[in-house]
């Protein structure tokens, strides 16, 4: 039996009524089944891996050196937020089936969530214009001013993100009901259109134009530049840029679904099994872009692949010992 929401948009899987096709509700299960055991099996032990090096790496690196380059204290940034990402993403581990909890507690995660979701965006946006500014007469003042205050600049960043998902919170519209129990995922079905609308814009549609500005900036750059120091700088931060490719890929799908889900409410159409299917796969292609971006980070960035070959160099030499040791006890005792 469906739990009830405002919005009158209800799984297929979880309402089985008469005219939802069984077969297709088997099959859309049996799919995001299978999607959520290679996400689990996979995606999850390497991002969480990745992401645990990164910061051991950089933290290290900081306690040795005494300083930290900005790239790092950016990447170190957006590396506890990917990491929360993915520990938000064991809420799905009961697909195909959903989690059963007060309208109050689905929206304090998906508050938590959204908190996560902005402030990797916004920390890459930065890093973006971190990596064009030197090379704009307008913007490298202004950008030697954040750099000398990086921690007043990511609390702004973290601040801002939280104002932003306080705002969707405050538009899922489950005010009325906080005790009563609903089908949670950490962008409620039950939330107004609103709520899926202003994501979108502010998750999604507003970064991607800054982004799509900060790029065409970067080609003006390289066609105008007369030495090789925009090269370098991008050479250097070619990490960045993959992680906003990475950012994009992954997020416009969930936002179509978004988006298609926002129409349904507003047209009060119902879900099929196939556009359920295809919001839970969504959902997994953003956890999955946090683990992407942790994987490229550890082995894309210099000093992250630099401690990578540390490590396993030490490792190495530890089972050489360790094998000469055995040896040389093994010929003493066969005397």
């Amino acid at each position: 039996m469906a739990l009830q929401n405002q919005t009158e948009l209800y799984y297929p899987s979880q309402t089985l009524s008469p005219d939802i096709d069984i077969e297709e509700v088997i099959y859309s299960q049996n799919v995001i089944s299978r999607v959520l055991h290679g996400y689990i099996g996979i995606m999850v032990p390497l991002g969480l891996l990745s992401g645990i090096a990164i910061l051991a790496i950089i933290i290290r690196k900081q306690i040795r050196h005494q300083i930290m380059e900005n790239v790092d204290f950016y990447l170190l940034s957006v590396a506890v937020t990917d990491l929360t990402i993915i520990l938000y993403s064991f809420t799905a581990i009961t697909r195909p089936s959903y989690m059963e909890i007060t309208n109050l507690a689905c929206g304090a995660v998906s508050s938590l969530f959204n908190m996560s979701y902005f402030t990797t965006q916004n920390l890459l946006l930065l890093m973006f214009l971190t990596m064009i500014a030197p090379n704009t007469s307008t913007l490298s003042s202004l950008m030697t001013m954040v750099n000398q205050n990086r921690l007043a600049t990511l609390s702004v960043t973290v601040i801002f993100s939280i104002l932003l998902s306080l705002l969707a919170t405050s538009l899922l519209g489950t005010h009325k009901s906080l005790q009563a129990t609903t089908f949670c995922q950490l962008d409620p079905l039950n939330a107004k259109p609103e709520y899926d609308l202003v994501k979108f814009t502010a998750g999604f549609c507003l970064p991607t134009l800054f982004m799509l500005l900060f790029f065409l900036l970067l080609v003006y750059q390289l066609r105008q530049a007369e030495d090789s120091t925009v090269k370098e700088t991008i050479q250097a931060q070619k990490v960045t840029i993959l992680h906003v490719a990475i950012l994009f890929v992954c997020r416009l799908f969930y936002n179509i679904m978004l988006i298609r889900r926002a129409s349904l409410k507003l047209c009060v159409l119902s879900m099929s099994p196939r556009e359920e299917l295809l919001f839970n796969i969504a959902e997994l292609m953003v956890f999955s872009g946090s683990s992407l971006n942790l994987i490229f980070t550890l082995t894309l960035h210099g000093p992250c692949r630099l401690g990578v070959w540390k490590a396993l160099r030490f490792l190495k030499k530890l089972c050489c010992k360790s094998q000469t040791y055995d040896g040389v006890e093994m010929h003493s005792s066969a005397k």
